[in-house]
């Protein structure tokens, strides 16, 4: 079994007759504060819901408008997309009662969201009712924290 090796200057110490710091001791460097910011960033866009959509599917005004808030949230790391349809949704003049966005036109928003990179198991949908709301619309956030290369 070979004996561990004394640095050079713990060697020069010890021949100086110094003494041996105890272990407890001794100082212990500072942490080095990270230079990393973990700042959690925020995209809305609060869309009227009347031209969104062109049945179950996302019109072009809709995806215009959608592709602009995609584009403000470059660079995040996405860790949630929430979308929240708000108000009365009768937006194509049926006499049925959309009250929720419907499953078709959630989906529309989902994949093409996804289709831009936002990770699908990180989309979430909170349907609210706000009676005092006149016209429909669908709130849009984007938060992620800054992507590190």
């Amino acid at each position: 079994m070979q004996a561990p090796r004394l640095s050079l200057a713990l060697l020069c110490l010890l021949a100086a007759g110094a003494a041996m710091p105890a272990p407890g001791d001794q100082p212990v460097p500072p942490l080095v504060p990270s230079t990393q910011k973990s700042e959690v960033k925020t995209q809305t866009a609060s869309l009227p819901a009347r031209g969104l959509f062109d049945g179950d599917k996302l019109s072009a005004d809709g995806r215009q408008r959608l592709a602009e808030l995609v584009l403000d949230a470059l660079g995040l790391q996405v860790e949630v997309a929430l979308l929240v349809p708000t108000g009365p949704w009768k937006i194509d003049g049926s006499n049925r009662d959309e009250r929720a966005l419907t499953p078709g036109r959630l989906e529309s928003v989902k994949r093409f969201l996804a289709d831009r990179g936002v990770d699908p198991k990180h989309i979430f949908v909170e349907s609210r009712i706000d009676q005092k709301l006149a016209e429909p619309r669908l709130d849009v956030q984007i938060v992620g924290r800054p992507q590190q290369d």
